[in-house]
């Protein structure tokens, strides 16, 4: 029960730290939208260190075809890039 509860707290802290902690909230409809566009971005785009830095959910090749562009979410406060189709 202890391990679990030290991921917990690894994930609730990660997700002040490089979300919440960069907005200010007047309503629960603010905070529900800021979180699923952060989770979203959580589980789809952010790239992970065991995994030699690549993005788990990637349903695409990798090739050096094509221009990189920045994509970005709430302002900017998460990015990731990717490169264009080819």
């Amino acid at each position: 029960m202890q391990q679990a509860n030290a991921f917990c707290e690894s994930f609730i802290g990660t997700c002040k730290h490089q979300c919440l902690n960069h907005f200010i909230c007047f309503g629960l409809g603010q905070l529900a939208h800021i979180n699923r566009a952060w989770l979203d971005y959580y589980h789809t785009q952010r790239s992970r260190q065991g995994t030699g830095n690549n993005v788990i959910c990637a349903d695409f090749r990798r090739t050096s075809a094509g221009s990189v562009k920045r994509q970005e979410r709430l302002g900017g406060i998460v990015a990731w890039h990717e490169r264009e189709a080819a």
